[in-house]
């Protein structure tokens, strides 16, 4: 495959990303949503150590958005169970 063809092919596969991406935008999701959606993306890595090192990522940003959430308007103190 020659060097130009190889660039059209990038092009192309990047321009469909995109195009993904302005369509994932226009329903209107939330920061939350936008991280689900890349965490999705990110399991489904073949690259093992690119998965590994994003969700690090994704989890320091994650954690921060739960850590938001945590308050508690439940005045029972019995125990909880948490679902994820």
């Amino acid at each position: 495959m020659s060097y130009s063809v190889k660039l059209e092919k990038i092009a192309k596969e990047k321009q469909q990303s995109r195009e993904i991406v302005k369509e994932i935008l226009s329903f209107g999701v939330s920061e939350h949503q936008k991280l689900d959606i890349i965490n999705g993306l990110v399991v489904s890595l073949e690259n093992n150590k690119a998965l590994k090192d994003i969700s690090e990522v994704l989890k320091n940003y994650r954690e921060v958005i739960n850590k938001e959430e945590e308050t508690d308007n439940n005045s029972n103190k019995q125990n909880k169970i948490i679902l994820e």
